[in-house]
């Protein structure tokens, strides 16, 4: 008896234990888990919800007090072209990203494979990244100088002054010029993620292709986007949030100028704001612009195969 009673009195104090060290273990995830969601809370649903409570009104960004007009705001922006004409200029950095994903995958490729220098290589191409955003625009605002910029000296000096390049001039082509700065900043980082999404692919598979006689776009094409599926999508969403974002490009070269032929959503928006002192309005195109790339990343996800849920 007394047996039984001393298993059934360690039973319980395994039973306690046991539940002890479940409460303790849910009260160190919970603290765990507190700060991040407080910080969440603060730092992104709530600036979120005033961005959308802030698009309903007339707001000056100087008084305390505001009226609510609803959608009034949202109406006046549709219903001035000049201001949807910078969807078609954030088109230039959305086409020129896509092109950036390309050509970073292919670093990627190549300097995943056995060759000479390749650390060199990687850190040549991604110190752009590194570099600080304003320092590059006035770089490529040198660059791109029509009189002093070193590439038309270059073809004045070889006799081709007739090609010069006008790089920033009045015309939709500007776009493509200040894009080009954000693809040579951003391709690094595009390198660098795809990298490490190749470097989870095993070497079986691309010794077994090898055997079968696959070559190097068979290779690409059935074994290594297939395999790095998820990153692609990962580097898109990024993409694709950079180039509506566009800002320092166009803000420190041209200013949007001339005649807003190279205004991006977010100088445009700045320039309402902080010009125009209409903080309501430019609450309401931040909430078009999130309501933008939600719906891309969504057509992204679907055109992936991915489940949107």
């Amino acid at each position: 008896m007394t047996q039984n009673q001393n298993l059934a009195n360690s039973k319980k104090m395994k039973f306690k234990k046991s539940a002890n060290r479940k409460r303790e273990d849910m009260i160190l995830v919970f603290f765990f888990l507190v700060i991040p969601v407080v910080l969440m809370m603060l730092l992104s649903y709530y600036p979120a919800f005033k961005l959308l409570q802030l698009s309903l009104t007339d707001w000056n960004g100087l008084s305390k007090t505001y009226h609510y007009v609803g959608f009034n705001n949202f109406k006046e922006i549709f219903g001035q072209p000049e201001l949807m004409k910078v969807f078609t200029n954030n088109g230039a950095y959305v086409i020129v990203m896509l092109i950036q994903q390309v050509v970073g995958l292919y670093f990627a490729i190549v300097l995943n494979s056995k060759i000479r220098a390749k650390n060199f290589f990687k850190s040549f191409i991604f110190m752009p990244y590194i570099l600080n955003g304003v320092a590059i625009a006035f770089m490529f605002s040198f660059m791109y100088d029509f009189q002093n910029g070193p590439v038309n000296l270059i073809l004045n000096n070889l006799g081709l002054g007739k090609y010069a390049i006008h790089f920033l001039s009045e015309n939709y082509s500007t776009n493509f010029s200040l894009a080009f700065i954000g693809f040579w900043k951003y391709v690094g980082l595009t390198m660098v993620l795809y990298l490490a999404a190749l470097q989870s692919i095993s070497t079986e598979l691309y010794e077994a292709s090898k055997l079968d006689g696959a070559n190097f776009f068979q290779n690409i094409i059935y074994i290594t986007i297939p395999n790095i599926k998820r990153m692609i999508s990962i580097s898109l969403i990024l993409g694709f949030n950079g180039a509506m974002q566009a800002y320092f490009e166009a803000f420190v070269i041209t200013k949007g100028g001339p005649n807003g032929v190279t205004d991006t959503f977010i100088t445009k928006t700045l320039y309402i704001a902080f010009t125009n002192n209409k903080f309501g309005k430019a609450s309401a195109m931040g909430v078009i612009l999130v309501f933008i790339i939600v719906v891309i990343v969504c057509i992204q996800r679907i055109f992936l195969r991915e489940d949107v849920s």
